[in-house]
């Protein structure tokens, strides 16, 4: 019997950098992958009947590329890309921050001061 080549992909998981060799045509689940992937299976209604294939979480979703270099390519830019999006939620966050303080300035630096509140709390008479 002769022995057929593997056909060779380089996978890709999304929001990583990590490049991982893989043979198509060789059943045995490499190392990487059975470490990342929990293969969904199908739903099954009352009577056992598939009903329906789900999608794993985004985590474990990745791409497949030829060529390694096409991989190692695809990496940097989807690593880059996830970069500029985590840097727009900071962004957005730091300045949804300071409308906030700017918002509740009054509040912060002169009613909610420690001083006042105990002064306000002599004032009450409350221990």
């Amino acid at each position: 019997m002769t022995k057929l080549p593997f056909c060779i992909f380089y996978q890709v998981f999304l929001n990583d950098t990590a490049v991982s060799r893989i043979s198509s045509n060789d059943f045995k689940q490499s190392v990487a992958f059975s470490n990342k992937i929990s293969v969904p299976g199908p739903h099954k209604d009352a009577l056992g009947r598939c009903t329906a294939y789900s999608l794993p979480p985004a985590a474990n979703m990745y791409y497949g590329y030829p060529t390694q270099v096409e991989a190692m390519e695809m990496a940097k830019a989807g690593a880059l890309r996830h970069i500029d999006k985590l840097t727009a939620i900071a962004e957005s966050g730091i300045n949804a921050l300071k409308a906030y303080r700017m918002e509740h300035y009054t509040d912060l630096n002169v009613t909610l001061v420690d001083a006042n509140i105990r002064r306000l709390e002599k004032q009450l008479n409350i221990k």
